[in-house]
């Protein structure tokens, strides 16, 4: 078989397998009227964001050299 139509297939086979991702209905409102919400939960979700960021900033720090070394030595 050629490349082009393994393609298809693949591509046939990953369209109908997506169908099952498909969401389902919401289920139907109580009768006895809204409940209460959730409580939220008990962890701050800022507590270390500054660290987070500076981790974020090395890591593509860390991402850009090491691009920059393979693309430097075209040897």
């Amino acid at each position: 078989m050629k490349i082009e139509s393994n393609k298809f297939y693949f591509l046939i086979i990953f369209l109908f397998g997506i169908m099952n991702a498909f969401a389902g209905d919401p289920p139907a409102p109580s009768p006895f009227g809204r409940k209460k919400p959730p409580p939220p939960p008990g962890l701050p979700i800022d507590e270390n964001i500054f660290i987070l960021m500076i981790m974020t900033v090395l890591f593509g720090i860390y991402i850009i050299y090491s691009f920059r070394l393979k693309t430097k030595t075209p040897i």
